[in-house]
């Protein structure tokens, strides 16, 4: 077997352990990964408490003082508004 058959065969077994490598971390990734669902966690109007609400329960009553709830949002940082004042200032220079 010439020279370039071997360098061809040794890039395609580099190839194939590549792919297999990336198939078994996407695998593992999928079955190892978890997500907080947006729609079940809950804000506490009363004491600002944030929980997850478990899958099956009916009861949105906050655990700490069973105040009522509301869905979870991010809280508000002045950082996007400071980035699109730069972007402003940029745009007009």
């Amino acid at each position: 077997m010439p020279f370039s058959g071997f360098l061809i065969l040794y890039m395609l077994m580099a190839l194939l352990g590549a792919i297999i490598l990336l198939l078994l971390e996407w695998l593992w990734f999928n079955s190892h990964n978890w997500h907080l669902s947006r729609s079940k966690l809950l804000t506490c109007k009363k004491c600002g408490n944030v929980f997850q609400l478990p899958r099956q329960s009916v009861d949105r009553r906050c655990p700490a003082c069973g105040g009522r709830t509301q869905p979870f949002q991010m809280p508000y940082s002045g950082i996007h508004e400071t980035l699109k004042q730069r972007a402003r200032h940029l745009k007009e220079n």
